[in-house]
C-alpha cells in the first residue's frame, strides 16, 4: 500500500488534470501485475517475444509508436530503444514506476492521450503527424478501450481502432484480449464475455491464455482467464 501511495503521489504531479481520474485504475493494474508476476509471466513473455522477433522485420528503424504502453509489463522497451531512433509511448497514464527504465534512453518520449474514439473520433489522427513513423504497436489496449466505453459505443470503438490501424502506411503489430472466462475450482465456466463485442477477428495470428486473476485475486474460489491474440502486422491479416 505504501508503494502504491508513493507511485500515486509522484505520478499525480506530472499527469495532465484531464487524465488524473485514470491514475487509480492504472495503479491497481500495476499492483496486480506485481502480485501476480508468476501467473502473468507466460503472457508477458509471449507478448515481449513477439515484439522482439518483429523488430527484425524492420529494415528502416526511425520511429516506433506504442499505443497503450501502460506499465511497460509487456514491452521489450530496451530492445525498442536500442534499435529505433525514436520511441513514443502513448497512454492516458504514465506511472512513475516506469521512470527508472526509460531514464536510460534519451530517445524515449511519453505522450498523454486518450486513444479511444468513444471520447474523440479523431483520437488516432496524431499518428499522421509522427515524423518517420515506421512501426505502430497496439499493446493490449483495445479491449480496455471497449470496456471503458458506453455499451452502445463499445463495438464502434473496436471497429474504429482496427480500421485505423489497417489504414496506416506502416506495419502495425496488434496484441489484444479476445474474451475471458471465469472458472471455479472444478473448471466450470461461471461467466464469460466477448471483449471485442462480436468483431470477426481473423483466424490467423498467434493465440495464448493469460491468467489475469488466479484463485484468491478476485475471489477465493474462482479464476479469470483471458484469451489473447496477436498479429505481427495487422494490415496483412486483412488480406
Amino acid at each position: 500500500m505504501l508503494a502504491e501511495l508513493a507511485v500515486y503521489a509522484a505520478s499525480y504531479r506530472r499527469t495532465p488534470p484531464a487524465f488524473r481520474p485514470h491514475l487509480r485504475p492504472a495503479i491497481g493494474y500495476w499492483a496486480r501485475g506485481a502480485r501476480q508476476a508468476r501467473a502473468w509471466a507466460p503472457h508477458l513473455a509471449n507478448a515481449r517475444g513477439l515484439l522482439d522477433t518483429t523488430i527484425d522485420d524492420h529494415s528502416v528503424r526511425r520511429t516506433v509508436v506504442v499505443l497503450g504502453s501502460g506499465a511497460l509489463f509487456d514491452l521489450p522497451l530496451e530492445s525498442l530503444a536500442r534499435t529505433f531512433e525514436h520511441v513514443l509511448l502513448v497512454d492516458r497514464v504514465h506511472l512513475s514506476s516506469i521512470d527508472a527504465r526509460i531514464a536510460r534512453y534519451p530517445n524515449v518520449r511519453l505522450a498523454w492521450r486518450d486513444l479511444s474514439t468513444a471520447a474523440d473520433p479523431a483520437a488516432l489522427d496524431f499518428l499522421r503527424d509522427v515524423e518517420g513513423l515506421d512501426w505502430v504497436i497496439s499493446a493490449n489496449v483495445l479491449s480496455a478501450m471497449a470496456s471503458g466505453a458506453e455499451p452502445a459505443m463499445a463495438r464502434r470503438v473496436v471497429d474504429s481502432h482496427l480500421a485505423t490501424l489497417a489504414a496506416l502506411p506502416c506495419p502495425v503489430t496488434l496484441i489484444t484480449d479476445l474474451d475471458y472466462r471465469v472458472l471455479n475450482r472444478h473448471g466450470v465456466i461461471l461467466d464469460s464475455a466477448d471483449l471485442l463485442h462480436g468483431y470477426p477477428m481473423p483466424r490467423s495470428g498467434l493465440r495464448w491464455k493469460w491468467e489475469v486473476a488466479p484463485f484468491r485475486e478476485e475471489a477465493r474460489d474462482t479464476r479469470r482467464v483471458h484469451y489473447v491474440a496477436a498479429w505481427p502486422d495487422w494490415r496483412m491479416a486483412q488480406l
